[in-house]
């Protein structure tokens, strides 16, 4: 591992933080605008300046959606008719969708052919089916031991079997371990879990952590589309992708799998807006769901550029959890990574097939933490929670692997030319960047250490007294690059180290310095800071409520409904397609949605 030398740092070049009761609208001239109140003049200013200034999203904390029962992870039957397609606020229900599985009822026999030829097709397959022959005769044994032995005696002799008493209280308790660590993030973290661009328009999916939908918002008409998607199997989102040059379908990764949403938007009745491809603002949609399962991890493993059509490996139901989802930038392959082991699943979306990439290890401490293919899909990159980052070229699936990092590769970042990828590491201030020297599918890459961030106190202005100081920086949480590699924005984690959590930093990017010889540049020279909106007046009110209950009781106010600072960003990431610069989008625990745009010139020019 190299390291180039930085040639400044943030307080090195003097970059003050913006004061707590700012909030930042966006980049003119490479500089922040940050507002105290709406009668700030250096609005006016960017204003005038070409800026644009964009409204919050607002994503409330709990919502009342009438939704479809949950689903018990013992359940063994086929899924139909079970999705729902809800509408938002008071309206009634506008459609319902369905799952898309293949039901396998079985036929009745007509005659005494039809049995023989069930027997033999039942023969044929044993050796298929002996796995869940086994399975069934453990359950028969257990469930006849535990109604005569003590259960603690059953359970040593037999185990916990799936469909048994023992096994029916050990879902319960997952579930409600499950239940309890949402609400949590939901204190921590906000409503919001993901969000995801479309490709090509301007459309937000946004997924509400504590009632597992999705809600669409169009970012060109400013509204939100009237129905939630919501499923029975859609449960504990962890990722979501739109799936490129293929109109409306969303992925969206979950505990249960991946759920593959095809949506319809409804024909316009405008006559002028016939040759343009209908939008979803406002209008109401059709959608149905098709749950993607895994293929078998056992035997032999194939890959998907080297398998002929006969050989694929058809869909089947699966509760394998999904961790981190990624489409292929041409829209024909989806990677999964998954929660309870390393292996990744490559599904070829046209073909409906998958296919298991193993090397990463088989329990949850090799688990995937994220996948991401380059944008010429000559590259793929998974990081997992034994440390290691890993480099596969699409051709003919090899890999490289790097491990020596103190802990775990957090969050990652392709350039738009696919040959750098900037990464962090959990409890720690550096930037890394993973530089590829040769053309696809060549594997001949080197980490660089381009930058640290160095936890520090600032002054919010000149004249500001040591109150009005800021720690600023510490370890890097998550970092995210905008579609031209111009900027690079990072936040902190919460550690002994860190300082205001809230505040996310931005870096200039010159990404052919890593290509120079002597390493004499920098990648990464710091622009400025961003800081969100506050709690809001609700929690204000909370505030209040509280003080004026213990004037009159005598007693101390409820410390906890008192939100102290700013709130941190739980998500952050750019749009695809915004031509004045990028456009960054920031969810913060307090439900907003921040659109930040960075105004710079397309093609930066450099001394």
């Amino acid at each position: 591992m190299c390291a180039y030398r930085s040639t400044s740092t943030f307080e090195e070049r003097g970059i003050r933080p913006p004061p707590w009761d700012s909030v930042t609208v966006g980049e003119s001239d490479l500089k922040f605008i940050h507002l105290r109140d709406g009668e700030d003049t250096g609005l006016l200013q960017y204003v005038r300046s070409g800026g644009i200034a964009f409204p919050h999203i607002m994503v409330p904390d709990q919502l009342q959606i009438r939704g479809v029962a949950k689903l018990s992870t013992s359940t063994n039957e086929p899924v139909g008719g079970i999705s729902a397609l809800h509408a938002v606020g008071d309206q009634s229900e506008q459609g319902t969708g369905s799952v898309v599985l293949q039901n396998k009822e079985a036929d009745e026999p007509n005659s005494a052919l039809s049995t023989m030829v069930s027997h033999a097709l039942w023969l044929w397959n044993a050796k298929q089916n002996i796995a869940e022959l086994i399975a069934q005769a453990q359950t028969r044994s257990l469930l006849a031991a535990e109604s005569w032995l003590p259960t603690p005696l059953a359970h040593a002799v037999f185990g916990q079997v799936p469909g048994t008493a023992s096994a029916a209280e050990a879902d319960a308790i997952e579930a409600r371990e499950a239940e309890g660590q949402k609400n949590m993030l939901a204190k921590t973290e906000g409503p919001i879990s993901c969000v995801a661009w479309h490709p090509h328009r301007s459309l937000l999916a946004i997924s509400h952590r504590a009632t597992d939908c999705v809600f669409l918002y169009d970012l060109v008409n400013d509204t939100w589309c009237s129905n939630v998607l919501q499923n029975a199997y859609m449960q504990g989102i962890t990722s979501m992708a739109w799936q490129p040059n293929c109109g409306y379908t969303l992925a969206v990764g979950c505990t249960t799998g991946v759920c593959m949403w095809n949506i319809i938007p409804a024909a316009s009745s405008d006559s002028a807006d016939v040759l343009k491809a209908p939008g979803l603002g406002g209008g109401q949609i059709s959608a149905w769901m098709s749950l993607l399962s895994f293929p078998e991890l056992s035997g032999t493993c194939k890959y998907p550029s080297q398998l002929p059509t006969g050989d694929k490996v058809s869909f089947h139901r699966s509760a394998s959890s999904v961790s981190a989802l990624s489409f292929s930038n041409s829209g024909q392959w989806l990677v999964a990574g998954h929660q309870t082991h390393g292996h990744l699943t490559v599904w070829d979306v046209a073909l409906g097939t998958a296919t298991p990439l193993k090397r990463s290890g088989s329990t949850s401490r090799s688990a995937t933490l994220q996948v991401g293919m380059s944008p010429n899909d000559r590259y793929l990159i998974s990081t997992h929670a034994n440390g290691q980052l890993r480099l596969w070229e699409t051709e003919n699936w090899t890999s490289r692997v790097w491990s020596d990092f103190n802990a775990n590769v957090t969050r990652f970042t392709w350039s738009p030319d696919s040959r750098s990828v900037y990464f962090a590491v959990a409890d720690c201030a550096d930037i890394y960047a993973l530089a590829l020297y040769k053309a696809p599918s060549s594997l001949d890459a080197q980490v660089t250490l381009v930058s640290t961030f160095e936890a520090h106190a600032a002054a919010v202005s000149e004249d500001s007294d040591d109150s009005e100081r800021v720690r600023v920086g510490g370890s890097i949480k998550y970092l995210a690059l905008d579609p031209r590699g111009q900027r690079l924005v990072v936040s902190f984690d919460d550690d002994s180290t860190s300082g205001d959590i809230s505040l996310l930093a931005v870096y200039l990017v010159n990404n052919d310095a890593l290509f120079r010889a002597g390493g004499d540049s920098s990648a990464l020279m710091p622009l400025g800071y961003v800081r969100g909106p506050n709690w809001g007046k609700q929690h204000q009110l909370e505030k209040d409520i509280a003080l004026e209950s213990a004037l009159k009781t005598d007693k101390p106010a409820k410390k906890k409904r008192v939100r102290v600072g700013t709130p941190t960003p739980s998500w952050f990431g750019f749009s695809p397609n915004f031509e004045p610069g990028a456009l960054l989008t920031v969810a913060w625990a307090n439900g907003k949605i921040s659109l930040l745009p960075l105004l710079y010139a397309t093609k930066l020019t450099r001394a």
